[in-house]
């Protein structure tokens, strides 16, 4: 009779898209455990690697939070450890700051799939045992941190579209947003067997909206020698494909850049500066909500005695504006412009017949 063997984990690199991450984190908790320093061999025993992976390691922590090796005694083994002067960087939480960032944490669910997605949910776990430790003392300001508050006060975005199996994609977008890096891409396109040439976009920002992510930037030889930004256009991920950012060119990012000029709310993101306004009139039903909110940082608004309320933007996004007015129902009406009143009319008319 075969007696099965205790598993035991195996000793080198981890399967897994993330796990490389989460050993690097791994590491640089038994550095801060220990001040003193640890040599390789140790934390290669603790990690279950072998050295060579843990200088693999301690390079790409390096990157991040400054180390240092200190010599134990001539030709012996060097201890590692984390720079004194780098734990004085810590950043305090009292717990109601540390639940309301967790409140936040779906918000990046879109990300889901990239190391970048690894990284930050590693930093939220942190968080959340911050936000979960017992204090010594409390006081009639402080909340308690037992009564599982994470699961019962967080923010809930749009449903995301799923990007998992992009995550080299949107790691590498991330890094040229972040770098001033050139990047370049294939556009998808809908022929499948026709193969695109390579584009050169200077990515300036990266916008997560409504479950979509969308760079801003400018297209190759239309960057160079340029110093404004109103020719800036908006991609979304979906359209682009063989993301790669450059290792060695870069971009300057114009004076008069402001990601916020191109954010529309519920209209989206647009790179194109309004051609016209929109007149919508709202029944009396919806007034609250309408007056409530802030739709344009240019809109005007208008109300009448029976309630009905008159609201004027600047037409930034078509499709956007027209799906937003029909989430209304029958209790917004366009007054104008002529064209999107032709265009819901239509999508009216082909809704009625669907259901005669």
């Amino acid at each position: 009779m075969r007696v099965a063997r205790p598993r035991t984990p195996k000793v080198g690199r981890p399967v897994g898209r993330f796990t490389q991450h989460r050993r690097v984190d791994k590491l640089r908790g038994l550095l801060e455990n220990e001040p003193r320093g640890l040599t390789l061999g140790d934390l290669a025993s603790m990690l279950r690697i072998t050295q060579r992976s843990v200088r693999r390691y301690l390079r790409e922590l390096h990157e991040v939070t400054e180390l240092e090796s200190i010599e134990t005694k001539p030709g012996g083994p060097h201890l590692w450890r984390i720079k004194p002067s780098e734990r004085g960087r810590a950043v305090p939480l009292r717990r109601a700051q540390a639940y309301a960032i967790l409140a936040m944490r779906r918000s990046l669910d879109v990300l889901q799939g990239s190391a970048l997605f690894d990284e930050v949910d590693i930093a939220l776990g942190h968080i959340e045992q911050i936000a979960k430790t017992p204090f010594r003392a409390s006081g009639k300001a402080e909340i308690s941190g037992e009564r599982h508050l994470e699961s019962r006060f967080f923010w809930v975005p749009p449903t995301p579209r799923s990007y998992a199996a992009r995550g080299e994609d949107l790691d590498e977008l991330f890094r040229a947003v972040a770098d001033l890096r050139v990047l370049r891409y294939r556009p998808r396109t809908p022929p499948p067997d026709r193969r695109t040439e390579s584009v050169v976009f200077c990515p300036y920002a990266l916008i997560l909206h409504k479950g979509i992510i969308h760079v801003l930037g400018i297209h190759g030889a239309r960057a160079q020698g340029r110093d404004g930004s109103d020719d800036v256009e908006v991609l979304v991920i979906d359209a682009m494909t063989e993301i790669r950012a450059s290792e060695t060119e870069h971009f300057e990012l114009p004076r008069d850049f402001d990601a916020n000029n191109y954010v529309h709310g519920e209209f989206g993101v647009s790179g194109r500066a309004a051609t016209a306004r929109i007149i919508i009139e709202f029944d009396a039903r919806v007034a609250d909500e309408i007056k409530s909110k802030k739709w344009s940082r240019d809109q005007k608004i208008a109300m009448s005695k029976d309630g009905r309320v008159r609201l004027s933007l600047p037409l930034v996004n078509t499709d956007a504006a027209i799906g937003w007015i029909l989430s209304y129902g029958d209790a917004a009406h366009v007054i104008e412009p002529p064209e999107i009143v032709r265009r819901i009319a239509n999508i009216l008319q082909h809704a009625r017949d669907k259901y005669r």
